[in-house]
């Protein structure tokens, strides 16, 4: 059974800088070819293709980082742009002077039943994609079901939900959570938003137990709120 770790998948991480003291925006636009619009953004678009990140660039010398995967994504684009602007005769900070600060983390995360749990399917299901094993049956995995593998199927009735993808009730579980923590309105949202203290992010949780995570600033913290949330959804099995 795959661990919360390797179920967990970090969609977006963003981060503040800054690089100097002042940066001459529309030099920049002009020797990088980015993008800036000062009518509509006050910053400068610089982009990266690979990793795939957007960088955003102020007066001030600051730069604020999106799109990236993990924390070494943001430090290999930034060492690119500030390489970019040297190159482009822009005076920047010396790199071992430039801290990168983590703003936000965004994860999404499936919830599964527990290995030892007994309950069977009540009805066939064929949202909940399966693969049958010579060990029984297991949950696609999200790469599977993007190559539309042909083991693929879904749960029928009567089979053992034991490791797979679980299913909530999300009317059920505004009254099994802290009411002040919950905020659930179906007809403008079809996800229940769930506010944790600590750590303090904001859990988007929708009936097919998939989940975003969204306000950490270390992936610690994402892994920290989905324990705490199957705990909080151990008793409703």
């Amino acid at each position: 059974m795959l661990s919360d770790e390797e179920r967990l998948t970090v969609v977006n991480v963003v981060a503040s800088t800054r690089v100097a003291e002042e940066l001459d925006l529309p030099d920049i636009a002009i020797q990088l070819n980015c993008e800036y619009e000062p009518e509509q953004f006050p910053g400068v678009v610089y982009r990266v293709v690979d990793p795939k990140l957007a960088i955003l660039m102020f007066r001030s010398g600051r730069a604020v980082c999106t799109g990236g995967k993990n924390q070494n994504n943001i430090e290999v684009g930034i060492e690119r742009m500030t390489n970019d602007l040297r190159a482009a005769g822009i005076d920047t900070w010396d790199l071992k002077d430039v801290e990168i600060e983590v703003q936000n983390m965004v994860a999404t995360y499936s919830l599964f039943y527990p290995e030892d749990y007994a309950g069977m399917a009540r009805m066939d299901d064929n949202n909940t994609r399966v693969i049958d094993t010579s060990d029984g049956i297991r949950a696609a995995t999200d790469e599977e079901v993007k190559e539309e593998d042909s083991r693929i199927r879904g749960i029928r009735e009567g089979e053992p939900l034991a490791a797979l993808p679980r299913k909530l009730n999300l009317n059920n579980l505004t009254f099994h959570l802290p009411f002040d923590k919950v905020e659930y309105e179906p007809e403008q949202f079809p996800g229940l938003i769930y506010r944790l203290d600590y750590p303090k992010v904001v859990c988007l949780i929708f009936g097919s137990g998939k989940m975003v995570i969204t306000g950490a600033r270390a992936k610690s913290e994402i892994l920290e709120a989905v324990q705490f949330i199957q705990d909080e959804l151990a008793d409703l099995l």
